[in-house]
């Protein structure tokens, strides 16, 4: 009861059972489709005491996947970002942020989600994996292709929808904008309002 190593065990084990409990918390608000809550608990957990290393690895990745379904893909990418500093094999979040580079969709996105690939190939021949590098060959042509889209015009920008948007998506903002651009609306305008809404 004296010895100051027992007090030292005693007090980190108190650490990683709170810690343990956050990420449980965390992890039921994600199963329930909570991701709100979840990216709040995830959050919390991070800031606690003990969460380092591979732990807070894990913490930050699932932090990413609850932005992803809540399609904030900035913040994916960040999270990813800083998962794969703590550990950078970890394949789950170069994935994961891949993913979201390609649905932010921009020029320098889609070359960081070929640089993802690359890395995750990479890795996957170092380790032999035949299954994962031919996965990879496959996700890098995709990319590939995407950038070559990125440089042309993106209709994703023009009716100001995501690119993971869902059908009922584009379609309620094609029929916005075909109603905010169409000439009728535009008859009485100046000739250079006529010619932006053609």
């Amino acid at each position: 009861s004296g010895d100051p190593d027992n007090k030292i065990a005693f007090a980190f084990h108190k650490l990683l059972k709170v810690l343990c409990k956050k990420k449980a918390e965390a992890d039921a608000y994600y199963k329930s489709r909570n991701y709100e809550n979840a990216v709040e608990t995830y959050s919390e957990a991070l800031l606690l005491t003990g969460c380092v290393g591979q732990y807070k690895a894990r913490v930050y990745f699932n932090r990413a996947c609850c932005n992803a379904n809540l399609r904030n893909h900035a913040d994916v990418v960040k999270d990813c970002t800083f998962a794969i500093r703590i550990d950078d094999e970890y394949v789950k979040a170069i994935l994961r942020r891949a993913e979201s580079y390609l649905i932010m969709g921009e020029e320098a996105d889609c070359q960081n989600a070929i640089n993802d690939y690359q890395t995750v190939l990479d890795l996957a021949e170092k380790r032999g994996d035949e299954v994962k590098m031919r996965e990879m060959k496959g996700k890098l042509r995709e990319a590939q292709v995407q950038l070559k889209r990125s440089k042309q015009k993106d209709f994703y920008k023009i009716l100001g929808v995501e690119r993971d948007a869902t059908e009922s998506e584009i379609k309620k903002s094609y029929r916005k904008s075909a109603l905010k651009w169409h000439p009728d609306r535009h008859a009485n305008g100046s000739e250079e309002d006529k010619t932006k809404a053609e």
